[in-house]
């Protein structure tokens, strides 16, 4: 179970986190570079990850687990352009299939830990570490990246999810373009910490402690409610950036 959160929790970092706006962009250019940068982000990932528990099947993963993911890409970004209506539910199948590619690959390989490699790592920390990564990480390895991979999920993945989502035509703001980047920019930041906030409380079982942090959200968007249309769009990301992060919370409270 461990090799199968590192490779879900390997994926979700590259595709969330080491994939920028502009490797993205370039993929969808059909550019070269995009696809080997993006190739390059799974690869280290992947091997950072996993290596705990190599063996020749796992690394013949290495390299047909990033390539698949790269096909997929490709054939997507051919059928769909960037602008299709349909942005969010291509998305949201798009991960339904390298999830299950990722689940039938864990299947494959034999999840059994390398004794040289934990041998290793065991050598660089002294018992007092040891003892702290066991208080840090009370239900193991298999929660620690079960937890990573949600948070990575809900708050990077779910940036990517709202924006698309926003960026329907019937919720699109009009204003100039240079004004759209900057309140695209820093909504995106309010609503990564916004989800980090509430999936931490949904975790911890303080769901009443939620109404705060949208309270705040709210207060430094005052007098911008009052445009009927920016409150539409306003009410709409926040309902969906606080769902996605309850559900990530209830997530990680009946799987731990």
């Amino acid at each position: 179970m461990a090799l199968l959160g590192a490779i879900i929790l390997a994926h979700l970092t590259a595709d969330f986190i080491l994939q920028t706006p502009r490797i993205a962009a370039a993929k969808e250019r059909g550019q070269r570079q995009g696809y080997l940068l993006h190739l390059a982000g799974h690869l280290a990932a992947l091997v950072i990850l996993t290596h705990p528990c190599f063996s020749p099947a796992l690394a013949i993963l290495w390299i047909a687990l990033p390539v698949a993911h790269l096909l997929v890409d490709w054939l997507k970004n051919r059928l769909f352009p960037p602008s299709h209506p349909a942005g969010a539910l291509i998305f949201l199948l798009d991960q339904a299939l390298h999830l299950t590619m990722l689940f039938f690959a864990w299947q494959w390989v034999n999840p059994s830990s390398c004794p040289a490699v934990l041998s290793f790592y065991r050598r660089l920390f002294t018992p007092a570490g040891l003892a702290l990564l066991g208080k840090l990480c009370p239900g193991g390895a298999v929660a620690a990246l079960l937890t990573a991979a949600v948070y990575v999920s809900v708050i990077f993945g779910g940036a990517v999810l709202v924006r698309k989502i926003l960026d329907g035509e019937t919720l699109r703001l009009p204003g100039p373009a240079g004004e759209l980047v900057e309140s695209r920019r820093a909504g995106r930041c309010i609503g990564m910490l916004e989800r980090a906030v509430i999936l931490s409380l949904a975790r911890a079982g303080a769901f009443t402690s939620i109404a705060f942090v949208l309270t705040a959200k709210s207060i430094a968007r005052y007098k911008e409610l009052e445009k009927r249309e920016f409150a539409e769009y306003y009410l709409v990301g926040t309902l969906l950036s606080t769902l996605l992060a309850i559900l990530g919370g209830l997530l990680l409270k009946f799987i731990l």
